[in-house]
């Protein structure tokens, strides 16, 4: 099979832009800071503290993937207000990684989240995937520090339809 030069420089640019790409997104991940984003006007920071009401495993589970258990917190504002619930459930992926789906009921509206958590991690980044009431569309993320046993703290920054 004979391929024209045209071609060959054609894949070769191509093949030199993907690479360029990868490198930048791999630079940009090797970078990429934990800290929180940049709060601007268009972001609306909520800040709220978990209490572990309840956690109940599968136990007609294996002790490995697939195994399902779920989890209900008590929300309060940072003053120690009752703030609403959030319900929480995971499935264990592999040895290391649970992906869980959360709902945040709140007052007014829920938000809710998704999240792969690797191992037993302190602090995580869940995907804000939509909501419902005055949070109905918004997405955004949510920062998770656990600061103790069975609390954490909750920092989502949400954005509202339109001002992304």
């Amino acid at each position: 099979m004979h391929i024209s030069r045209r071609a060959a420089i054609v894949g070769a640019a191509v093949l030199i832009g993907l690479a360029s790409l990868g490198a930048a997104g791999a630079a940009g991940a090797a970078f990429a800071s934990p800290t929180a984003p940049a709060a601007h006007a268009g972001v609306q920071v909520l800040r709220l503290h978990t209490v572990e009401v309840s956690d109940a495993v599968n136990h007609a589970g294996h002790g490995g993937p697939g195994d399902v258990f779920a989890v209900v917190d008590d929300l309060q504002t940072q003053a120690g207000a009752e703030a609403g619930k959030a319900y929480i459930s995971c499935t264990q992926a592999t040895a290391s990684v649970n992906l869980c789906h959360g709902a945040y009921v709140l007052h007014g509206g829920q938000i809710d989240v998704q999240v792969a958590i690797p191992g037993t991690a302190a602090r995580f980044t869940l995907a804000v995937t939509g909501g419902t009431g005055v949070y109905a569309g918004v997405t955004g993320q949510a920062r998770a520090a656990d600061t103790g046993s069975g609390t954490g703290d909750r920092t989502f920054y949400l954005t509202r339809p339109g001002q992304g």
